[in-house]
């Protein structure tokens, strides 16, 4: 569905991802364009604009057109009320390399749009995936599909996660972050707010157990349902040109940010749109 009579849409693959082409992000936005790029992302699930070259203020300026801005949780530990941040991997600050996960799925109520903008981007590597959760909802078998109804996964931030906090802000910023974010309970199995889709609620960098079943269990299960977003057919990898934005829907998709760029220097600026509690 166009944006606009201007706006190209071009789909990526069978199940994610869309490239738009003809459109400035700097420029006003009336409602109705919003309304319509809103509808895009929802169904394309993420979406790609090249050539954009957003400053911080713009990347912002544009995400707000969405939704009141989240700030994260570490810039609320932090006191710093920021609703940007800076990715940055260089020789002495490697990539992180985070599995596949679903922003702060360890919060109570995780964010409704995730905006990326290249900065700088190396000559090869750092390309980023996203899986479609609705496509991998769809991939199971239907006795597999009942079974996840009904059933809560809990979700707490992953050592790694706190590991890297620890390494750029000191120990004592991962521990209060840690200590302000005890588990939280999440659906396995939910209903996309807007499309009405259902969706494989994964983000395996933050999932702890399914609540109810035995360890063991538990461990095979996600095991099953996390291996659907290896299949190829549900997902899209973007190889990344300075100045491209992307946007995407954070309830309907997982992604994760290769490191082969390592020790080549990258940066990124993100910011996320707030959303209420899953259900």
């Amino acid at each position: 569905m166009p944006v606009s009579s201007a706006v190209q849409v071009r789909r990526l693959t069978g199940s994610i991802g869309a490239v738009l082409d003809a459109i400035d992000l700097r420029a006003p936005l009336a409602a109705d364009a919003v309304a319509r790029l809103r509808a895009t992302i929802v169904e394309h699930q993420v979406v790609f604009v090249r050539d954009q070259h957003l400053t911080e203020d713009e990347l912002r300026t544009f995400a707000a057109r969405f939704g009141p801005l989240g700030v994260s949780p570490l810039h609320q530990v932090l006191g710093t009320g920021r609703t940007t941040s800076v990715i940055e991997d260089t020789a002495d600050r490697p990539p992180a390399g985070f599995d596949w996960h679903t922003d702060l799925s360890w919060t109570a109520a995780p964010p409704a749009l995730g905006f990326l903008s290249a900065v700088e981007i190396p000559a090869w590597g750092g390309d980023t995936m996203w899986a479609s959760l609705s496509a991998a909802f769809d991939s199971l078998p239907p006795g597999t599909r009942a079974a996840c109804r009904g059933l809560r996964v809990r979700h707490r931030p992953d050592r790694t996660l706190l590991e890297s906090v620890a390494r750029h802000h000191g120990d004592e910023v991962a521990r209060r972050l840690r200590d302000a974010h005890p588990p939280v309970d999440h659906p396995l199995v939910r209903l996309h707010p807007v499309s009405g889709q259902r969706l494989l609620s994964l983000s395996p960098l933050y999932t702890e157990q399914v609540v109810g079943l035995e360890r063991d269990t538990s461990a095979q299960l996600m095991a099953t349902l996390e291996r659907t977003l290896e299949d190829p057919h549900h997902q899209v990898r973007w190889r990344w040109a300075e100045g491209d934005v992307a946007v995407w829907d954070e309830a309907a998709t997982c992604h994760r940010a290769l490191t082969d760029h390592f020790p080549h220097r990258r940066v990124m600026r993100r910011c996320v749109v707030e959303r209420g509690r899953p259900a």
